[in-house]
């Protein structure tokens, strides 16, 4: 989790808003819930900012199996320097960005998200680096329904895709971007299930609740009972990259930049590599 205080504008209303409550509450009830929020307060808003050798990682969702290894490797040089990462939806990370998160770096599976932080000043255009890439795949259960990504518009009735949002998740653009030049998205668009992150989008089909999912190949490894029935392959198939980049109101720009500077390397890509992802 990111370690910093707490958002002036939460602390404004949020909580103020709640003692406000409490006020009108019986006297014991009104203690409890005073001594409760006090600690709540004293645990998250009252902890100092990062320290100097602190950077802040908000990274991608399809990341979070990499980036415990990648950070452990950067360490060892920069002995100093301590990461903390949090993990979410690219779109929601760089909106949070734009909000004024406290986020030195960050890490997209895709360029848009790094385009939009660079079009608001969010982040420097000269700091931003690709520094591995992806590939989707379609999913099912085992003993599922046997397709591809141009039949499955013959799935069985009844049966449903999962896919990321696209409003948000890259894997969930790249998913519309290739059933669209597929001339398959109008087809199957009523018969979709968005998920909030890859994550949410594999958990559907571990669960059985979909006959097929659009994810990752990074996402699959070593996922028992789920197979691969499809890889994207040719000219209407997207092309995954993951792009990093320094957040403008970074605490400590020298260092962000050197950890953007390692995962584009060949340290980086090596890392990377142990985890499914392509070099840059």
């Amino acid at each position: 989790m990111v370690r910093d205080c707490v958002n002036p504008s939460l602390t404004k209303w949020g909580i103020g808003l709640s003692i406000g409550s409490a006020l009108f509450a019986p006297n014991r009830s009104r203690r409890i819930f005073i001594s409760a929020l006090l600690a709540i307060v004293l645990s998250l808003g009252c902890k100092s900012k990062p320290s100097h050798d602190e950077i802040i990682v908000g990274a991608a969702t399809s990341m979070r199996h990499a980036f415990p290894a990648l950070v452990k490797e950067f360490e060892k040089e920069h002995p100093s320097t301590r990461i903390v990462v949090t993990h979410g939806a690219s779109g929601d990370i760089a909106r949070q960005v734009q909000a004024g998160a406290g986020v030195d770096v960050v890490v997209f599976a895709s360029k848009a998200p790094i385009d939009k932080l660079v079009k608001s000043g969010h982040v420097d255009a000269s700091t931003t680096k690709v520094i591995g890439k992806n590939e989707i795949v379609l999913v099912g259960p085992e003993r599922g329904p046997s397709v591809t990504f141009s039949t499955l518009h013959l799935l069985p009735a009844g049966e449903r895709l999962a896919i990321g949002d696209p409003n948000s998740v890259p894997v969930g653009q790249y998913a519309r971007e290739a059933l669209e030049g597929l001339s398959l998205w109008d087809k199957l668009s009523d018969r979709v299930v968005y998920g909030a992150n890859v994550a949410a989008v594999l958990a559907y089909v571990q669960r059985g609740e979909v006959a097929a999912a659009i994810v990752y190949r990074t996402e699959i490894e070593g996922v028992k009972g789920i197979v691969v029935l499809d890889v994207a392959k040719g000219p209407w198939a997207p092309r995954p990259e993951i792009w990093a980049g320094v957040v403008a109101a970074s605490h400590n720009r020298p260092a962000a930049q050197k950890l953007v500077d390692f995962l584009a390397s060949s340290a980086g890509t090596q890392v990377l590599q142990l985890f499914g992802f392509g070099p840059p």
